[in-house]
């Protein structure tokens, strides 16, 4: 049996994460969005997990050219 989350306790979470984080929204082609996909699965890799890899490698690359 599955646990009921209280409608508090996600208002809760809901606050904390508004508040902690930022959200990123990109429109990308079917196909591209497809591959990517794929490749993440293959590679067991989150799309999360894979943007804030790729955030982190650039901001290390802007910090190196400064």
């Amino acid at each position: 049996m599955e646990k009921k989350i209280s409608k508090t306790s996600s208002r809760v979470k809901q606050r904390y994460n508004d508040k902690v984080y930022s959200q990123v929204s990109v429109r990308l082609k079917k196909a591209l969005v497809s591959e990517w996909e794929h490749k993440l699965e293959a590679d067991g890799v989150t799309k999360a997990e894979f943007v804030r890899n790729a955030i982190t490698e650039y901001l290390s690359g802007i910090n190196k050219k400064a």
